[in-house]
């Protein structure tokens, strides 16, 4: 079967909508019809590949590829129907063992209406340099291939009326890394040819910007941010070394990822509106700073420093508003734009004046004793000062002049101070309701030394007002104010106000799947409660996805270095599958097992602890807190055995999630990392329910590429997000019934179906991996190998998965050495013996009191005589009890152990060559 990626390469959307049955509206471009009620005005797009429902936003498929969108309107529940329904309409053959060539993929609509707009791109310069902008610009813009000029017009469509078209500005909108075109935004030149249009956008808009040139923007320390194409180049005109952003609609401040600006000063420079009059229903709001303030908050909230232009003087020579950059670049000059987009506003809260009279709905409302104050407070980027008092002298006039006395408050400036509420572990792990979220205050706080990016703490009331711990920042010169400038900021906390989880990794929030990274997190101790607090994931394209896996397959023979990535990858499915196994690497000594963790380490980012970091309890629980992102434990045989058997006690507790507490403040851990542990001799006897292995000796392969690409651990857990918990449980249990039928153990082996369970769980991951990077799930026998793998590790440790066998073998080696002071017997004598006799509660106790013994009964996960017993009765080995004279002594309800069945277990007796009883 084709992957969805080659299917969205051969599937035209609009036909597929036409063999749906969709009715489209009036227009060349109009959306279709919803068949599932009726609405006015058409409600159904389709863009460059995908399909959106606007009318029914929230229901399940309602946007997505041509999958999802055959899915929405045949009302399937499963992904393999509607893509099979898809070959069926298309005549695609359904058999795919063999990973097919490339298909040279068609141009989407924005791509060829780009190359029209490209070969024109000279015609525009007049109208831009019309505008104000300059030649330099115009060419730089032309040459990088986002700038063009389209003169298409419509035969259908008469002259005057929406859709004609006519002589615009074209500017090509292109992915930031692989420069591909995702969409053509048209200014026309003479809007009333067009029915009095004056902008079109073809192709993708709504998370997507457009940059004059994405290769300088990578090397930008500042970035502005405006609303028009026309704007960034007034600012490129007024600074030819100024690179700017456009969001091509206000509504982009909430749909764009931007992460992707972390390290960057940011400066917001959007439209300066008037506030709407009234009978306006929005009278009083002006849409360009009120998004401005949006986006500042969105900036903050992911670390990334940011200021507004100050836009209060922004008048021209009649005192009459200007509303833009390229308004004030064509009333004043370049010059004096160039100054104005380098003075940020001053204000403590940024987007409040603290100036009476100004217009518009203000962004935070302050009582008047907290604005008579507020004005005095004054910020730079990264400094703080305060005006203490004005200085009154006598002008020349016979007029008094107030000048401020400025002084400095702080060595930084308080970026934004939020109220955070954070979802508790049960619904960051399950997606349930949370009924006990925790709120905090989050601090963010822009300094000299850290440059853009945002320091963040996150605090409690108490600490709010502790200027103790507002000095770990920086200098604080003036206590008294600063406190009184807190005491201002708490009116902000609303705004800014998120929901959050403390989770890094696929995570739910407010019922969602969400990809939640290190800054995304409020951590109160962050450097001791998470081991990725600071961890953002890398991204790419599936290109790359496909080389890592191919170069992690072909490495070692039998998939053996593959099995280990799926499975950190497919950690991240812990919160729809509710668990996920640990991984075993065992390995001989020169098989590559540290090289290969270190190219692990560099494919996706994850952590391998040393060996010297894990020897304290403390330290092995906040090596796994807070993340489903795996983390690696180094040689833990060569620990004290007390080390060990903590460890393997928290390796039983996060193969689902556990929350404990610890310190006098109560910090909450959450224990759900999988984990990786490495070495020639694994200490996992009571981990074999819950862990997954392979095996590295004598299956070396070739080397794998140095220029090897990162794994897009980001784009795979955004893709992870459009799964369900319904769907992804549904196609669990059809693979863990098709490794059920594969497993050499019978349906009695309770410890073989959770190990069956568990090697399910990683070919679930595997399967979702090749649908994400288009591969086909049989190549490389993966799956062979797997299974081969699973019933190897089921066969090995048939008797390692019960704890009565670990108990008595350390019984019969404390007999056998002379040690075990209870009471025994042999039935027979030397190589004729066939039983041991024995009190099981005799062996319990031997062990529990014997102080050379005292580290493995801690290790044990069975301390009860009555437990030990029970499963040595299920496993057969005891063929009843009885009574015998033992060194005169009359010993009644012994065990009589069969050594015959023992051996079957891998359990050898060592019988003396004497008798020990005497018959009645």
């Amino acid at each position: 079967m084709a992957s969805i990626d080659e299917l969205k390469k051969r599937i035209d959307m609009h036909d597929l909508a036409e063999r749906l049955g969709l009715k489209r509206g009036k227009g060349g471009n109009a959306n279709y019809h919803s068949p599932f009620h009726e609405d006015k005005s058409p409600s159904i797009g389709i863009k460059d590949g995908y399909f959106r429902d606007y009318s029914n936003d929230g229901a399940p498929h309602a946007k997505g590829s041509c999958v999802d969108m055959v899915m929405y309107f045949r009302q399937m529940s499963d992904v393999a129907d509607a893509m099979r329904w898809l070959h069926q309409e298309y005549g695609i053959p359904l058999d795919k063992k063999d990973a097919p060539a490339e298909v040279p993929r068609e141009k989407s609509r924005a791509e060829y209406i780009a190359d029209k707009c490209i070969a024109e791109a000279p015609q525009v310069r007049e109208y831009l340099n019309g505008r104000g902008i300059s030649d330099q610009v115009i060419d730089a813009a032309i040459k990088a291939k986002t700038l063009g000029f389209n003169s298409y017009t419509s035969k259908k469509i008469a002259e005057g009326e929406v859709g004609h078209g006519g002589p615009a500005a074209a500017f090509i909108v292109r992915h930031p890394q692989t420069n591909a075109v995702l969409a053509v935004d048209l200014r026309y030149l003479n809007p009333e040819l067009n029915g009095g249009v004056k902008t079109q956008s073809q192709g993708d808009k709504d998370g997507v910007l457009w940059c004059s040139d994405w290769r300088r923007f990578k090397n930008a320390k500042r970035v502005w941010i405006v609303e028009s194409s026309i704007n960034a180049l007034s600012i490129e005109t007024a600074d030819p070394h100024a690179v700017a952003l456009v969001l091509r609609g206000l509504g982009n401040v909430d749909l764009v990822d931007w992460a992707f600006l972390r390290g960057k000063f940011v400066i917001i420079c959007l439209d300066n509106d008037k506030p709407f009059e009234p009978p306006h229903k929005q009278a009083g709001h002006r849409p360009g700073p009120e998004a401005a303030w949006r986006l500042y908050e969105r900036l903050t909230a992911q670390n990334i420093g940011a200021m507004l232009v100050d836009q209060a003087d922004w008048r021209d020579e009649d005192e009459e508003l200007i509303n833009d950059v390229n308004d004030y670049l064509q009333a004043i000059g370049p010059e004096k734009l160039r100054a104005a987009l380098e003075k940020f506003e001053p204000w403590l809260i940024p987007g409040l004046s603290g100036e009476a009279g100004t217009f518009g709905k203000k962004r935070v409302y302050l009582p008047a004793h907290d604005f008579a104050q507020y004005w005095k407070f004054r910020v730079r980027p990264d400094f703080t000062n305060y005006i203490g008092k004005m200085e009154e002298k006598d002008g020349e006039d016979g007029e008094t002049i107030k000048t401020p006395i400025v002084s400095d408050l702080a060595g930084f400036r308080v970026a934004s101070l939020s109220r955070v509420s954070v979802a508790s572990s049960t619904s960051t792990m399950t997606g349930d309701p949370d009924n006990q979220p925790t709120v905090y205050f989050a601090v963010s706080v822009q300094t000299p030394r850290h440059g853009p990016v945002l320091q963040r703490r996150v605090m409690q009331d108490e600490q709010l007002h502790n200027i103790d711990g507002w000095k770990k920042f920086g200098p604080v010169w003036i206590p008294s104010a600063f406190s009184r400038m807190i005491n201002i900021l708490e009116r902000t906390a609303d705004l800014g106000a998120r929901q959050a989880a403390n989770f890094v990794g696929l995570a739910w929030r407010d019922g969602e799947l969400i990809v939640n990274e290190g800054p995304d997190c409020y951590f109160t101790e962050p450097d001791k409660q998470c081991p990725y607090h600071n961890l953002t994931f890398p991204g790419g394209t599936t290109r790359e996805a496909r080389q890592v896996i191919q170069a992690f397959q072909t490495t070692y023979k039998q998939n053996a270095a593959l099995i280990p990535l799926v499975w950190a990858l497919g950690g991240h499915l812990k919160v729809l599958l509710g668990f996920w196994p640990h991984m075993m690497i065992q390995a001989d000594k020169g098989m590559g097992k540290s090289t290969l963790i270190k190219r692990m380490e560099r494919a996706i980012g994850f952590t391998m602890f040393s060996g010297q970091s894990l020897q304290t309890e403390f330290r092995l629980l906040t090596s796994i807190s807070h993340t489903s992102h795996p983390v690696g434990w180094e040689e833990l045989s060569a620990r004290r055995q007390d080390v060990i058997d903590k460890a393997v006690g928290l390796l039983q507790e996060n193969y689902q999630y556990t929350v404990t507490r610890r310190g006098t403040d109560m910090t909450e851990y959450l224990l759900s990392a999988p984990v990786l542990l490495a070495g020639e001799d694994v200490p996992v006897k009571s981990l074999l329910g819950k862990i997954v292995r392979t095996e590295l000796t004598n299956k070396k392969g070739p080397m794998m590429p140095d220029d090897l690409p990162r794994f897009p651990v980001k784009n795979w857990l955004q893709w992870l997000t459009r799964l369900s918990k319904v769907q992804v449980m549904e196609r669990y249990r059809d693979i863990r019934q098709m490794c059920l039928n594969a497993s050499r153990a019978s349906g009695q082996d309770d410890g073989a179906l959770r190990m069956a369970s568990n090697y399910a769980a990683l070919y679930l991951a595997w399967e979702y991996l090749c649908e994400f990077a288009g591969l086909d799930p049989l190549q490389g026998d993966f799956d062979a190998d797997m299974l081969e793998e699973m019933n190897r590790h089921i066969g090995e440790t048939s008797a390692d998965r019960e704890p009565w066998v670990w108990i008595m073998e350390t019984a019969l080696s404390e007999i056998a050495a002379g040690r075990f002071s209870y009471p025994y017997a042999w039935e027979g004598q030397g190589d004729n013996a066939k039983a041991l006799l024995v009190r099981t509660s005799h062996i319990m106790d031997h062990i529990s009191t014997a102080p050379a013994l005292r580290e493995k009964w801690n290790g044990l996960p069975v301390k009860s005589d009555r437990v030990f017993k029970k499963q040595m009765m299920n496993a057969g080995v005891i063929d009843g009890d009885c009574e015998r004279t033992i060194h005169t002594r009359r010993v009644s309800n012994l065990q009589i152990i069969s050594l015959e069945k023992l051996r079957q277990f891998g359990l050898y007796a060592t019988p003396s060559t004497t008798k020990s009883y005497e018959h009645d």
